[in-house]
Parts: structure tokens; C-alpha cells; sequence
């Protein structure tokens, strides 16, 4: 074989010839694009960035040639915005070359971040998508310099295709969260989370246990029986006309509580409480309505056994007890409901017929009777007892209708227990109570001592020493007032003349003792 030789600068010339293949300039389509601005400066000037590139065109990015050249623009765009600095394909780095490599990922779709590509030997890095048929890129030129372009489809000029590297994409820094107690029945609403950049729509999706559930594709959704005891997530999909959506999940939340069924409506028994007599469970309602209902009964709170259909048949085993029904409704994915009756009358052979009730009447003062007015009650012989009640504990001995409160009664509350009974009956009891605690009233000794003085002394009854405040009124309606001092006070106003007076005296009273006013007349030393 024959070895060809050939001089240096042959070969040179060579090498520049193919470089000029690899660096033609833009194929220009002026009736199809507008020029929004032109070098690095200018554009700066218009408010469009060359994002560094002024300051990096010298330098080599993908081994493509520095300088002003369309290929080394984009490699320097892919590079810095996360891409590796080495050329992802070997072979020709010729503009016309970059459809052909990346055939696969070539298509006619322009997206922000792609790269427009004319296969007549250009590349250029797409900006902004206005709409389906404009665009915006920046571009630089072999023998030329950098711009912004906006480009037409109709007319000539369009790119062959975009190709698809490196697209710029709409990205999570916070992500989505769910509103709101997980709950059957209970709405709960997602966030759409923060994105890098505006979104113009979002879509969700909710999840349980990482899968979709049906149908859960709007910002709200209503937990099912399904949920119950799981965790969910709601998945938020971002998109942007010319950006690649993206999703983000939130954090899971708490699981899933049962529904709440509530109370609408407590069921009643009718019937007459006495042994061998029927009782009825009627109503008892929820909300939600629930799917089934069931019934038991209870005496005392307990359980009766086989007790759970709405009637129930009153035997000795349910004598002397109150007996309630309980109406449970069961739904799906809910908490059971619960609604208890009103307890009925303690269950006897026979009940005392009270057609009138006992009344207790009177002001409670120490020192003075409170009764209480019998009830009427048949049929004869019935018996009726007393306890009267210091602040709900038995006073000892007072056990009669009547009872005067003493010093230890003062400020507590006095009721009384009035039981009727006879024997073979059902007792009847009822706790009586006076409105007010037991207070007591106060006495005034005025008198005046010395000169141009009156001295006021304030007793009560149960009470050691009387505090509080005097106001001593004149005639003439002028008036002092002042703090008692171990029960007594002493006024000197000046207005206070030696003969014959009469005064109004005011005690303001205490949380023990009645305010009191009494008038006097007196001879004023």
C-alpha cells in the first residue's frame, strides 16, 4: 500500500474548509420572523438575557467552535442549565447533524427549553411559546452575533423540528398538602402546592395506599367507608402551555377516622313501669340515616339478656329498677350510633299517684322557718320523710317539714329530700332546693357619742364581726360613705350639726348579709 503525503498547509486548508461547512450561518426567513433585539448589549438593553453567555461565548461548550456560532450558543444553554459539559453524541457536531443523532427525540412540538432545529444547518434555543404557530428563540450566528427572534409558522422559516434534550419544565418546591381531618363523609380539600414557575391549570388525584382512587379527580374529596383507617395522599399535576408538566404528592395524612353518626332524635318508652306490664321502644333517629337499627334494654345500666326486641315484658328481675331502651344504628365506615331513652320510673308492683308536687317557699336567713308544702299524694296512708341538705350533705336531726337555718347554714345552699312512700309502692322522692344561699340580715345601733359625730354599729346574727360600707345620708341629701372597722363607723362631715337630726342609713351588704336601709332621728351631741 501506498502512503499518500501531505503538506502542512494543504492539510490546513482542508481543515478550514470543513470548519465552514460545520459553521454556516442561520438560514434568515426575515418575511416570517420579527427580530425583538440584536448583540449582547442591545439585548440586555430590550430586557432579553443572553443568560451569561456574553461573558462564556469564547470558550468551547460541547467541543463545539468559540465564538459567535449557533451550536456553541445551545451547548453553552444545555450545559449550564444541569446537562454534562461532554458532547452526548460522538461524531459531527454540524448544526444540520443534531436532528439526524437525535432523530428519536425530534419532533414537530416546540416546548420552552427545546432546541429548533433547521436541517439547512441551524440551531437556536426556544424561549417562549406564544401559541401553537408562534414562537420566541435566542439565537447566535457564525460571522455573526446574538439575538431574540419570533418566529411564524406561515410564510417560511419554521424550524424542521424541535429536539428535546433538556426541556424546561414546571417543578415542585413545595408540595401539595390535604386540608382537613381525614374523615368518612368529611370533605377535605388539597393545595396546589408551589411551583418554580405560574401554572395555568393544575389536576389531582387522590390516593390510598400509593393507588387512584375512581372517579377522586377534583381539588375536594369526601372520604367512603373504603378510606377508613388509611392514610391519603392527593397527587397535584402542574402544566403550562410549552412546559413539560410535572407532579408532585403530598405528605400522607393522618388515617382515615370512621364517620361520626350522630344523634337526631332519642328513642321513648310508653308503658306503665310495673312488673308483668309490656314496655314499647319507639324512634331513635341518626345522621347520617343508618343502614340497620338494633334495640336492647337495660335495667339500672345493665344489660338484660335476650333483651333486644322493641317491646320488653317486665318481670320481678326488673323490680325497684329504671329500665331504658337503647337504639343502635350501624352504617358502613361509621362509628356506631347510640340513643338512649330517658331512664323510666323505678319498676314496682304498683306506682303512688302524686297529683300535686311539694314546693319548697322562703328566703333562707338564719333565724328563720322554711317549710316545705306537702304534695298530694294517694292513695291513703302514704308516708312522707324529710332530710334537709347543708350543700348536699345530711344535716343531722333535720328530718322535719320545717326547718330554721342556724350559723352554720350561712352562705351554703339548703335542700331537702321528701320521700313518699307506703308499703307495696313504688317510693316517689323528690330533692327540693332553695334558690339562694342562706344569708342573714343586719341590725344598726346609731348614736352619737361626741361632738358633731354618729357612730353606726352593724350586727348580723351567725356573723362575729360585719364588714363592708355605711353611707350616711342627710336631709338634705348630702352623704359620706365609709368602711366599717371591726363591725363600727364613725362619721364627722361637716355638714353635721348638734340638735335634733335625721339621717337615712345605708349598709351596702356583703355575700353573706342583706343590704339594709333603715331612717333615724337622733339628738346629735
Amino acid at each position: 500500500m501506498t502512503k499518500r503525503r501531505f503538506s502542512l498547509p494543504a492539510t490546513l486548508a482542508a481543515l478550514g474548509a470543513v470548519l465552514a461547512s460545520l459553521l454556516v450561518g442561520a438560514p434568515r426567513a426575515d418575511a416570517s420572523s420579527t427580530l425583538l433585539c440584536q448583540q449582547f448589549a442591545g439585548c440586555t438593553s430590550a430586557g432579553y438575557s443572553n443568560y451569561n453567555y456574553s461573558a462564556n461565548y469564547t470558550k468551547m461548550w460541547w467541543r463545539m467552535y468559540a465564538g459567535h456560532n449557533c451550536t456553541n450558543y445551545v451547548a453553552y444553554r444545555m450545559v449550564s442549565r444541569g446537562m454534562s459539559a461532554t458532547r452526548p453524541w460522538s461524531g459531527s457536531g454540524d448544526a444540520r447533524n443534531w436532528g439526524v443523532v437525535f432523530a428519536s427525540r425530534t419532533n414537530q412540538t416546540p416546548m420552552v427549553g427545546s432546541v429548533a432545529w433547521w436541517s439547512t444547518n441551524h440551531v437556536a434555543y426556544v424561549e417562549r411559546i406564544i401559541d401553537a404557530n408562534t414562537i420566541v428563540i435566542s439565537e447566535d450566528h457564525y460571522g455573526g452575533t446574538f439575538d431574540w427572534r419570533k418566529i411564524v409558522r406561515s410564510g417560511g422559516g419554521w424550524p424542521t423540528g424541535f429536539i428535546h434534550l433538556n426541556d424546561e419544565t414546571i417543578a415542585p418546591t413545595v408540595p401539595p398538602a390535604v386540608s382537613g381531618t381525614p374523615k368518612v363523609d368529611a370533605p377535605l380539600a388539597a393545595t396546589t402546592g408551589k411551583w418554580n414557575r405560574t401554572a395555568t391549570a393544575y389536576a389531582f388525584q387522590w390516593l390510598v395506599n400509593g393507588k387512584a382512587i375512581a372517579g377522586a379527580t377534583q381539588q375536594t374529596f369526601t372520604p367512603t367507608a373504603q378510606q377508613v383507617a388509611l392514610p391519603l395522599t392527593v397527587r397535584v399535576t402542574a402544566s403550562k402551555p410549552g412546559y413539560a408538566s410535572a407532579s408532585s404528592v403530598s405528605a400522607p395524612s393522618a388515617p382515615t377516622a370512621p364517620g361520626t353518626m350522630n344523634v337526631a332524635s332519642v328513642p321513648a318508652v310508653s308503658g306503665i313501669p310495673k312488673v308483668g306490664a309490656v314496655l314499647t321502644a319507639g324512634g331513635g333517629s341518626f345522621a347520617p340515616a343508618p343502614s340497620t337499627t338494633t334495640v336492647s334494654w337495660l335495667a339500672d345500666g345493665v344489660l338484660i339478656a335476650g333483651a333486644n326486641q322493641p317491646t320488653l315484658t317486665l318481670g320481678a328481675a326488673q323490680l325497684n329498677h329504671r329500665i331504658t331502651a337503647v337504639v343502635t344504628g350501624h352504617r358502613a365506615g361509621y362509628t356506631n350510633g347510640v340513643a338512649d331513652s330517658v331512664p323510666t320510673a323505678a319498676i314496682g308492683p304498683e306506682k303512688l299517684s302524686l297529683t300535686r308536687e311539694p314546693a319548697l317557699a322562703g328566703a333562707p336567713h338564719v333565724g328563720r322557718t322554711v317549710a316545705v308544702t306537702p304534695g298530694v299524694v294517694g292513695p291513703a296512708g302514704v308516708v312522707a320523710s324529710y332530710q334537709w341538705l347543708r350543700n348536699r350533705v345530711a344535716i343531722p336531726g333535720a328530718v322535719d317539714p320545717a326547718y330554721t337555718p342556724t350559723a352554720d347554714d350561712l352562705a351554703s345552699r339548703l335542700s331537702v329530700v321528701v320521700t313518699y312512700s307506703k308499703p307495696g309502692y313504688t317510693s316517689i322522692v323528690r330533692t327540693l332546693a332553695l334558690a339562694t344561699p342562706v344569708r342573714t340580715t343586719p341590725t344598726f345601733r346609731v348614736v352619737s357619742n361626741s361632738h358633731r359625730e354618729v357612730t353606726v354599729v352593724v350586727r348580723a346574727l351567725g356573723v362575729d364581726v360585719v364588714h363592708g360600707q355605711v353611707t350616711l345620708v342627710n336631709a338634705h341629701g348630702d352623704r359620706r360613705t365609709k368602711t366599717l372597722e371591726q363591725g363600727r363607723v364613725t362619721f364627722a362631715p361637716e355638714w353635721l350639726r348638734a340638735g335634733q337630726r335625721t339621717f337615712t342609713v345605708i349598709f351596702a351588704g356583703t355575700w353573706r348579709i342583706d343590704p339594709r336601709t333603715v331612717t333615724k332621728t337622733l339628738d346629735v351631741k
